[in-house]
């Protein structure tokens, strides 16, 4: 049952009874794609750099690595979810505070901007425009037109880089105010929050002014896309029918493309890609198909497989309010339509701009020093795949290994009679630890204990041999040999 309550400042709350292992909170701010300059995605990213309430720029890193604590956040369709997952109902309000300051803050320096921008987000862009299936996405986006385009929330590297200070303070004034923001919670209420949770949103008259990109494409493409631009209630029916219909057009030499996401209409794309003197025979099998299959207006399930459960089923309920429209045009009729037309321009070359190394401004971490004495310090024990897949590679005795790119160092814990995980805290909660991906020279940064051995590793790092030392130079040599 949800208990629904609007606090003093504006902001929603609706809370839940704990339906799952974990407490769970998640902060829903509606934040739309208004361009493909990636605004929405470099304020998303200055949420968790630094806030009044915590100014220490490691502190989601440290929160992570330390605490019985899973902090993250990510966009889809027009929303962004900054959500916390604890076992621990302390370290999940302590969590809320952190989170909630970040969403208010507003004002940040051109150096923070610039080393989240240049460093972490345009690595993190880079890595997902350098495969194939991405680009043809991309390419697909760039050359759409039409009214009802997709705008990348996320950005490419050539728009992210043009963004300002200006540009987010306007873009949290727009949209980041509390009335329009509303806060999930599983296993607390309202009144558990801190009393910060009340306190007033910064007013301001600020906007965004969108950008109007002109993307152009240094070669001609003989394909041309056609798009029919859907209900989104005709979504989960297209998507689950893809691969039948994909087989269906291949007789066509038509590719077929079911966008996955809604735009600002609450639409979706969907698209064939070929020559046109093939368009009216696919559209044609297209319209027969469907209408065998009985694709009928169905509510579309939201669902995220890297979320945890709580905050899945946090977010089913919020956009399960939304009510179905029926009143839509029937599937058929709709692909019946003239398609919009349009080309594919491809992405540039990706380029990462090198930032300067940067000195550490906050060597403490005031959220772990105040969470750890509510439970015991709790570190991860999985690598991601990509750390994973270059840890295989490691030779017997071999206690750094790195590429052009990526590095993994191996502390032993062996020869010491402190525990484990305190001798990993008195490592991780160092600002200079963190200093590779808070300056914005690396895009991840993380560890992981297993028995006696603490594992470093960074991802998409300017200079990955220069991390053993780093390291070395931070540990204790009288606590590790």
């Amino acid at each position: 049952m949800a208990h629904q309550e609007q606090l003093s400042n504006g902001l929603n709350v609706v809370s839940f009874k704990q339906a799952a292992e974990d407490f769970g909170a998640v902060f829903v701010v509606p934040t739309p794609a208004v361009d493909s300059s990636g605004i929405a995605h470099l304020v998303e990213h200055l949420v968790f750099r630094t806030s009044t309430r915590y100014p220490a720029r490691h502190t989601l890193f440290a929160a992570n690595s330390l605490l019985p604590l899973k902090m993250n956040a990510s966009s889809h369709n027009g929303f962004s979810y900054f959500y916390a997952v604890s076992p621990n109902k302390q370290i999940l309000i302590q969590a809320v505070d952190y989170l909630l300051a970040g969403i208010q803050q507003r004002e940040y320096n051109d150096d923070d901007i610039r080393r989240e921008r240049d460093g972490v987000i345009a690595r993190e862009l880079a890595m997902y425009e350098a495969t194939g299936e991405y680009q043809q996405k991309m390419a697909i986006w760039r050359g759409d037109r039409a009214p009802d385009c997709y705008h990348h929330w996320g950005g490419y590297c050539d728009t992210i880089s043009q963004l300002r200070a200006s540009d987010v303070a306007g873009y949290k004034a727009q949209y980041y105010q509390a009335g329009q923001i509303t806060l999930l919670l599983s296993g607390i209420a309202a009144n558990d929050l801190l009393p910060q949770a009340s306190e007033p949103f910064q007013a301001s008259d600020l906007t965004y002014t969108p950008r109007q990109h002109q993307f152009r494409a240094d070669t001609l493409q003989d394909d041309c896309i056609f798009s029919w631009w859907l209900p989104e209630c005709y979504l989960d029916g297209l998507l689950s029918a893809k691969a039948r219909l994909r087989g269906l057009l291949n007789k066509y030499n038509m590719k077929v493309v079911v966008e996955d996401s809604a735009n600002y209409q609450q639409k979706f794309a969907f698209r064939i890609i070929g020559r046109p003197g093939q368009l009216i025979a696919a559209q044609q099998a297209l319209i027969d198909e469907v209408k065998f299959l009985r694709i009928v207006p169905k509510q579309h399930l939201f669902f995220e497989s890297k979320y945890p459960e709580s905050i899945n089923s946090l977010l089913a309920w919020y956009h399960g309010q939304q009510p179905l429209n029926r009143k839509v045009v029937a599937l058929t009729q709709a692909l019946a339509l003239t398609p919009v037309i349009t080309s594919l321009k491809p992405l540039p070359k990706p380029i990462v701009r090198l930032v300067s190394r940067a000195q550490p401004q906050h060597p403490d971490c005031e959220f772990v020093n105040v969470a750890a004495g509510h439970a015991a310090l709790t570190l991860p024990n999985k690598l991601p795949p990509r750390v994973a897949a270059l840890a295989e590679q490691r030779q017997a005795g071999q206690t750094f290994l790195c590429n052009q790119h990526d590095w993994i160092y191996w502390l032993a814990l062996n020869n010491t009679a402190q525990p484990y995980a305190e001798i990993a805290r008195a490592l991780l909660e160092k600002e200079q630890f963190w200093l590779p991906r808070i300056s914005g020279k690396c895009y991840a940064m993380g560890v992981q204990l297993t028995d006696n051995t603490l594992i470093c590793y960074g991802v998409m790092d300017d200079e990955p041999h220069r991390r053993e030392q780093e390291i070395q130079q931070l540990v204790n040599p009288d606590s590790i040999s």
